[in-house]
């Protein structure tokens, strides 16, 4: 499903994680937004108390990149288990 009011994604130093990047994905409906697809695909993981996802400085990098070129990402099969695919 294609939001055209896709929010954008928020980058931020992570407070309780030394060197990380946290990448905030906000939604209007509560539905994961393509920033959230792209965040999900890389490298790091959903941190509650942070209300994002933390990561590297490069992979926040990559999914600035990626989200700035229109691209998505699917829960998809790959390579024959269940992962997301960049589209």
């Amino acid at each position: 499903m294609m939001h055209f009011d896709d929010l954008a994604p928020n980058f931020s130093p992570a407070r309780y994680a030394k060197g990380k990047v946290v990448v905030q994905c906000p939604s209007k409906d509560g539905y994961k937004t393509r920033a959230a697809r792209l965040a999900a695909a890389l490298p790091g993981y959903w941190s509650n108390r942070s209300k994002g996802y933390i990561m590297s400085p490069t992979a926040a990098a990559k999914l600035k990149a990626l989200y700035a070129a229109g691209k998505d990402a699917k829960l998809g099969d790959k390579r024959g288990r269940l992962d997301w695919v960049l589209e």
